[in-house]
């Protein structure tokens, strides 16, 4: 692949920051459930797949990545420093 190729790749999102309702358990722990997006709708998080520190290459930054699960759709919560964000993909 070249560069060209491999930066569009990496460059096809933008970072939408979202306000999100979520628990903070007695263990410390942060589990999200549910996320308001750009157009003021909510959506429930159905399940939380897994969380790992995680460079986002198509947006930009660095933070707790939870891959979840929104509708029976897989997409990915980015928790970083202060607030959380998710991809949006360009047409």
């Amino acid at each position: 692949m070249n560069r060209e190729a491999e930066n569009a790749q990496t460059t096809a999102a933008l970072k939408v920051y979202v306000d999100v309702h979520a628990l903070l358990s007695k263990e410390g722990d942060l589990i999200p459930k549910s996320f308001v997006w750009e157009d003021g709708r909510t959506y429930e998080i159905d399940r939380i797949k897994k969380k790992e520190m995680q460079a986002n290459r198509k947006a930009g930054g660095t933070g707790l990545m939870y891959t979840i699960i929104v509708d029976g759709k897989e997409c990915h919560l980015y928790y970083e420093v202060d607030r959380f964000f998710m991809e949006k993909k360009l047409v």
